[in-house]
């Protein structure tokens, strides 16, 4: 925002020409240096904005409302919203604050209340929990005017932004779906059932599908909405483009965080303590596993006091195979995020990641080999590091591409698990087997 005065601030903050993104970046920068100052150019927002800048502000921020506030205004803010964005903010309410989840509850009003008892109980990962129920829906024998008649008053009652119309049979089965720019050069007397021939058949998913196949499906055939439907093919609410990209973010920026074993909510705004105590978990449990490969070293405690040269060149056999690894597991765990592979793609993947273990094995194999012969002048030591590192990269290069879909099959995190098991023992294949070949050679 440009220099303006406080009430000229004030003024802006409160404008329907602000978007509420734009309040919540400047509530952001507000709250690091004066957090009384932050609630009080909050509380002034519209009910309608206040509740939508919540909804973009990081989550330590959002918490510091709810804690805030009481469970009157609490329900006035999930009264206002999107019937998806509703239920968002209610299980937030419900996450960090539940001593105030009942009261809020009945302070809803009973549609609003409705609207959440069928969205919350969704699972996490299905569809059902990304869609609004906010729809423009017709019947087959609904004229086009008379359905621009319904729209005028949804949008009156603020069903927010309208990008396609659904047609509907007798029992609410959904026939087709019609984006409003299609309808421009038809007849307003026609009815939709005169028509709707020209259009294809509409993409729907179930509310109890994956929430990857949804958001693949609507990747995949570059939709603006989806429909949703109950188990009998009833049409009851729609996922928009909009919560596609939010979800698609957070699922990325999770894999991302779980791949470097941080905790998936952990944000920059975040409290010290918190921050500190799930960082702890993971560094305690890489602790135990650096303990693991330290006593596998152990076993070859003679070996290295007499070849002092291993001590040196150990590092570079672990680190190699541990990078190789990596890169696998990134590729193999973010194209299982978006759906392109499952476990029975396994072997053609284990295949291709085989050969290319083979390859750079044999290649960064002579590679050390010259390395340590340049270094040390010994040429059994140079074969130890260059049969080990060959031996390294194939297991990495098998390990980082089996591991993620055996644990997915597992029903296990394949981002927050794999790097805890395949970096460890990664780094106990690289330290044995270069010493062991070691001790074999030269001792």
């Amino acid at each position: 925002m440009p220099k303006q005065s406080k009430d000229d601030y004030l003024q802006a903050l409160k404008s329907p020409k602000t978007h509420h993104a734009d309040v919540a970046d400047y509530l952001e920068e507000v709250k690091k240096y004066d957090e009384d100052r932050f609630f009080e150019h909050f509380n002034i927002l519209p009910l309608e904005k206040r509740a939508k800048t919540f909804l973009e502000l990081p989550s330590p921020f959002q918490n510091d409302v709810l804690k805030a506030y009481d469970a009157q205004t609490l329900a006035g803010l999930v009264e206002v919203l999107k019937s998806d964005d509703a239920s968002t903010m209610f299980l937030s309410i419900s996450k960090n604050t539940p001593e105030k989840e009942e009261t809020v509850f009945g302070l809803l009003s009973e549609k609003r209340q409705e609207e959440l008892e069928q969205l919350i109980h969704y699972e996490a990962e299905e569809a059902g929990s990304l869609m609004q129920t906010e729809l423009f829906k017709v019947e087959k024998d609904t004229s086009l005017a008379q359905a621009l008649e319904k729209l005028a008053v949804l949008k009156q009652g603020g069903i927010g932004r309208v990008e396609s119309l659904f047609v509907t049979d007798e029992h609410d089965k959904l026939l087709k779906t019609i984006f409003m720019d299609d309808l421009i050069l038809e007849n307003r007397e026609n009815k939709f059932s005169d028509f709707m021939h020209k259009f294809p058949h509409p993409h729907l998913v179930s509310a109890h599908e994956n929430m990857d196949y949804a958001l693949k499906m609507i990747e995949k055939y570059d939709l603006s909405v989806l429909a949703v439907v109950d188990r009998r093919g009833h049409l009851i609410g729609r996922i928009t483009h909009d919560d596609m990209v939010d979800t698609l973010q957070e699922k990325a920026t999770q894999q991302i965080y779980n791949l470097n074993k941080l905790h998936a909510d952990e944000e920059i705004e975040e409290s010290f303590k918190k921050t500190s105590q799930t960082r702890a978990i993971w560094l305690s449990i890489n602790l135990f596993n650096a303990i693991l490969a330290s006593l596998v070293i152990g076993l070859f405690e003679e070996t290295l006091e007499t070849i002092v040269a291993l001590a040196v060149l150990m590092p570079i056999v672990a680190n190699m195979a541990g990078t190789a690894s990596v890169q696998t597991m990134t590729v193999v765990v973010r194209q299982m995020g978006l759906g392109e592979i499952n476990f029975n793609d396994i072997r053609p993947i284990l295949i291709k990641e085989m050969s290319m273990a083979v390859l750079n094995g044999l290649f960064f194999a002579f590679l050390s080999m010259a390395v340590a012969y340049l270094w040390f002048a010994q040429p059994l030591i140079a074969y130890a590091i260059g049969l080990s590192m060959f031996v390294s990269f194939v297991c990495a290069g098998v390990l980082g591409a089996t591991v993620p879909m055996l644990l997915k099959k597992l029903s296990l995190d394949p981002a927050i698990a794999s790097s805890v098991v395949v970096i460890t023992l990664v780094d106990i294949i690289g330290f044995f087997s270069f010493l062991w070949f070691a001790e074999m050679l030269v001792l």
